[in-house]
């Protein structure tokens, strides 16, 4: 397993609405609007890949799918709230 995150930058609605219900469906939570994070074998991160390919527009849309170890994981910084904090904006590292 390896934490992945996928951000994007999907200029239709409808396919913008599709991938990040489907993200969701892959158990990756949102991070920001346009971002999405979570833990999956790598074999899920192809099929994810495979996935998102069939609902972009190559010519018009971008995905990112970015593997991260579990050590640069504990490393991760996150300043403000993000959407999965709960409370005052702040300072957030990470830790799993």
């Amino acid at each position: 397993m390896v934490w992945v995150y996928v951000v994007y930058d999907i200029s239709d609605d409808g396919r913008r609405l599709r991938a990040a219900r489907m993200l969701e469906r892959m158990g990756l939570r949102r991070i920001q609007r346009s971002a999405f994070v979570g833990n999956l074998p790598y074999s899920r991160i192809r099929d994810l890949s495979r996935a998102l390919e069939a609902i972009i527009d190559p010519g018009e849309d971008v995905v990112h799918l970015i593997p991260v170890g579990l050590q640069e994981w504990k490393r991760v910084i996150v300043l403000g709230t993000p959407l999965w904090a709960t409370g005052a904006p702040g300072h957030y590292v990470l830790s799993y």
